[in-house]
């Protein structure tokens, strides 16, 4: 999978598995609706989850967190090349990474060492 290659140099910190359910909106447009999702993996700095449609990097989002009702402004960095199940995968990267917005304590990233 060459496409991953990319994605593994820019990760900045440790991800976690978990489901949370979250309400996508397109900042800026009226023609594509909110949409109810759940996350798939997230960190400190993003999340990867599922979206009814295929969206370009650095398109704006507004995403609800539903267990918390916070809100908080995202960006698209990475978009699936097909649908599995009707749904794309989209990395965004959320815009206030200092936020505590998942509500989880994230482990430390390790450092290689010699």
């Amino acid at each position: 999978m060459g496409s991953q290659g990319p994605l593994n140099e820019r990760r900045r910190g440790e991800r976690v598995l978990i489901r949370i359910p979250v309400t996508v909106r397109v900042q800026g447009s009226s023609e594509i609706p909110m949409e109810d999702t759940e996350t798939v993996v997230v960190s400190q700095y993003g999340a990867l989850l599922k979206f009814s449609r295929r969206l370009p990097p650095g398109t704006p989002l507004e995403i609800k967190n539903r267990f918390s009702n916070r809100v908080e402004k995202f960006r698209v960095v990475w978009s699936g090349e097909t649908a599995r199940d009707g749904r794309y995968d989209l990395g965004v990267e959320i815009l206030n990474p200092e936020s505590d917005f998942w509500g989880i304590r994230f482990p430390a990233k390790e450092h290689n060492r010699s």
